[in-house]
């Protein structure tokens, strides 16, 4: 063995001693213990090690952070063809996971116990795929994390993918997609044109189901948006020069919209957004506006 190679052994060397025993790592220790040089390298790289692992237990995660992150991949959802059956079934899965309290501990512990880095590239050491262990562990669990619930372990697809996206997903995908610089699919003003290519592209509709505040207002155009693979459509309209407001629209059977008003809805307050969700005719929508959710009422 030579120095080189004890370097890229030791990297792996777990502080609690558990890789004393092993024969390549004892003989990296003795090299250590005898070469200055290696010496010195491998208590800065202990030291490092016991940095980095203080500063993550120190870490407090966001709150929010959970729901964000499948916002995220929900408004992404928009970017993929609308028949990518497995991408729809992993953020379905995804939705429906509730960390444990416990392990964000027990990830720090392990990460005080271990460091993985890759394979040796000449691969000629007889416990190489040790090294490895880390990662594949770590994808295991990321594995059986996502595709088990409490309760409910799943047996197929059938099994993880919710019948409706619950409201909240389709409202954070929507903030998400219009809070950044987005690009419409189609501009058009004209509702008739407007409507017949939404139909065209095989998405709801909100032709019929207008509030009369936006009856005579032009359009502008529309942009397709998928959550959690069900498929929607954000329609957007201009009330005068700088003066928008969005709407979209789902297939009521594809969102979980048991609770919503069928009448006029009460706009709320999501910072500067306001926000208004309804059903009718076998639809739901949401309306938004950057504006006082009084004024989005007075749409109503």
């Amino acid at each position: 063995m030579d120095k080189e190679e004890a370097r890229f052994i030791l990297k792996c060397f777990r502080p609690d001693g558990a890789d004393a025993d092993n024969s390549d790592f004892s003989e990296a220790l003795r090299m250590a213990a005898a070469d200055r040089e290696l010496g010195e390298w491998l208590s800065k790289e202990r030291a490092k090690d016991a940095e980095f692992s203080e500063a993550l237990s120190r870490l407090t995660l966001p709150d929010g952070l959970r729901e964000e992150i499948l916002a995220g991949l929900a408004a992404e959802r928009g970017d993929y063809p609308e028949k990518d059956e497995f991408d729809g079934s992993l953020i379905g899965a995804l939705s429906q996971v509730a960390p444990p309290r416990e392990l964000r501990g027990e990830i720090l512990a392990a990460m005080e116990r271990s460091v993985p880095t890759a394979p040796e590239a000449s691969g000629a050491r007889r416990h190489w795929w040790r090294f490895g262990v880390p990662l594949a562990a770590a994808a295991g669990i990321a594995l059986a994390f996502v595709m088990s619930r409490p309760g409910n372990p799943p047996s197929g697809p059938s099994d993880v993918v919710s019948s409706a996206v619950p409201i909240s997903h389709v409202e954070e995908a929507a903030l998400s997609r219009l809070g950044t610089k987005f690009k419409l699919d189609l501009k058009e003003d004209d509702h008739k044109r407007l409507f017949q290519a939404i139909r065209t592209r095989g998405r709801a509709c909100p032709e019929g189901c207008l509030p009369k505040g936006l009856s005579e207002v032009p359009g502008i155009g529309c942009m397709d948006l998928n959550v959690d693979g069900k498929p929607g459509v954000i329609v957007c309209f201009r009330r005068g020069e700088g003066d928008e407001v969005h709407m979209v629209v789902f297939k009521a059977g594809d969102v979980d919209g048991a609770k919503l008003p069928g009448g006029a809805p009460a706009a709320e307050q999501r910072g500067k957004w306001a926000v208004a969700r309804w059903k009718e005719k076998g639809r739901v929508f949401l309306l938004f506006g950057e504006m006082e959710a009084e004024q989005l009422d007075e749409l109503f």
